[in-house]
């Protein structure tokens, strides 16, 4: 995927007269499961070229971004403390050490009256222990005041501030990935209210 994408962009990045800017246009259909696993690929190999993401605001003071698993905790924590009024994450799966990690900042949001959500596969989709670590986990965040929506089979992995701030791609938000994971972030209140129908028990 990564050769394939090089190979493209390579050709758009040819020298033309007047030319100052090579835009990409990607296209994903987020509630088709396969189709959104071959973006994500698309979205680490865009990441390893050095692209941005333009989303419906693509001013300069922008931060729209490609991130790496190992680079995005730092602007997705500052996101999160400087929500206004609610966050929407959803992440299939769940540990307790990356919530745990990220609980600090989410407490910061729910002490400035911000309401939480948190969308994840149900307890009985897990087996043995990892389902008594993944109740326990959950029990935090409710007893934290986050309000839990459970819905099987999940696969989409993305959050939201503000209905409009986004952050999309393959990494599980609240749990671990591997190397090859990447998440963009992007301004885009209609990406958000296309995502967001999916989410049953969600307003």
């Amino acid at each position: 995927m990564k050769g394939t994408l090089h190979q493209y962009s390579g050709r758009l990045h040819r020298l033309f007269k007047d030319k100052n800017e090579v835009q990409i246009y990607d296209y994903v259909d987020v509630h088709v499961r396969m189709l959104g696993k071959m973006y994500n690929k698309r979205l680490s190999g865009y990441a390893s070229i050095g692209y941005k993401v333009k989303g419906d605001s693509v001013g300069a003071e922008a931060i729209d971004i490609i991130f790496d698993k190992s680079k995005f905790l730092p602007v997705f924590s500052n996101d999160i403390v400087n929500a206004a009024r609610e966050i929407l994450i959803v992440s299939p799966f769940i540990t307790k050490r990356r919530t745990l990690q990220l609980l600090t900042y989410l407490r910061v949001a729910l002490g400035k009256k911000v309401r939480i959500f948190v969308v994840t596969r149900p307890v009985e989709e897990y087996k043995g222990r990892d389902k008594d670590t993944l109740k326990n986990t959950l029990d935090l965040l409710e007893n934290a005041g986050i309000r839990i929506i459970t819905k099987p089979n999940i696969h989409q992995k993305f959050a939201v501030m503000d209905q409009r701030l986004l952050w999309y791609g393959s990494i599980n938000l609240l749990s671990f990935g591997g190397a090859e994971e990447s998440i963009m972030r992007l301004d885009s209140p209609s990406i958000v209210s296309e995502l967001i129908r999916s989410i049953d028990g969600y307003e």
